[in-house]
């Protein structure tokens, strides 16, 4: 039988891509470090770890064992980001990437500066300001 279990995460070690997480409804216990389930994986692996404070769900394939964090979630306080035709990547700073499906844009703010390394080609049409260069 699985334990699945809602927890908020109390410490998050990057390097190996792991949280501590406490359980509020076991007294506020605290787990060993539990991995964190990547939606990327192979060629294009990637993690996104949840901050120090945030819900997140948990399963532990029994009581008392090991177990693995899947992350975490929205909720009505809480809502997506974006809308249902965007898919990307937005951060607490107000930098972002996404592409939306319904204009076929590929949007990209930063709030600093963008770097690029490598070669640039571009094949459309190069605008600045409404003005084309």
């Amino acid at each position: 039988m699985n334990f699945v279990k809602f927890g908020y995460v109390s410490s998050v070690n990057d390097s190996a891509g792991s949280v501590r997480v406490t359980f509020p409804d076991l007294d506020d216990q605290v787990s060993d470090e539990l991995p964190l389930l990547s939606p990327q994986a192979g060629w294009s692996a990637g993690v996104s770890l949840p901050a120090p404070g945030e819900m997140v769900v948990c399963i532990f394939p029994e009581k008392g064992a090991e177990g693995v964090c899947l992350g975490t979630f929205s909720t009505m306080d809480r809502p997506p980001p974006g809308n249902a035709d965007q898919r990307g990547t937005w951060f607490d700073d107000g930098s972002y990437v996404y592409y939306d499906r319904s204009s076929g844009v590929l949007a990209v703010k930063a709030v600093g500066r963008v770097r690029i390394e490598g070669d640039l080609e571009v094949t459309g049409t190069l605008t600045r300001g409404g003005d084309r260069l």
